[in-house]
């Protein structure tokens, strides 16, 4: 079967791993022709699969058909802001205690 068209995170292909099929989910795009899925059912993750036209002579899967695609949900969390950081008054503290240690001024 030709390729149908490049696959994109979150499509659902049919894919071959030693004999058996099952379905799969695109959770990286690695290049144009390689992919990193993972089993729906399993949770099973193949790493650099290929279409079986593309694929190597050694390989032990390759994805054989486009089944369809799911929306991946969208994270909702903040990644510009973390929950555990330190105060500035802490840090400028810090960095006073780091200053003068530099200058060879220890407090114990």
């Amino acid at each position: 079967m030709p390729r149908k068209r490049k696959l994109k995170i979150g499509d659902l292909v049919r894919a071959y791993f030693l004999g058996t099929d099952d379905i799969y989910q695109v959770i990286m795009v690695i290049d144009k022709n390689t992919y990193k899925i993972k089993c729906v059912r399993s949770g099973t993750i193949l790493p650099s699969v290929k279409w079986k036209k593309d694929m190597d002579k050694k390989s032990p899967w390759y994805i054989d058909e486009l089944v369809g695609h799911n929306e991946l949900p969208k994270s909702t969390e903040d990644q510009n802001t973390s929950k555990n950081t330190t105060k500035k008054t802490e840090l400028d503290i810090a960095i006073k205690k780091q200053k003068k240690f530099i200058k060879g001024k220890i407090d114990k």
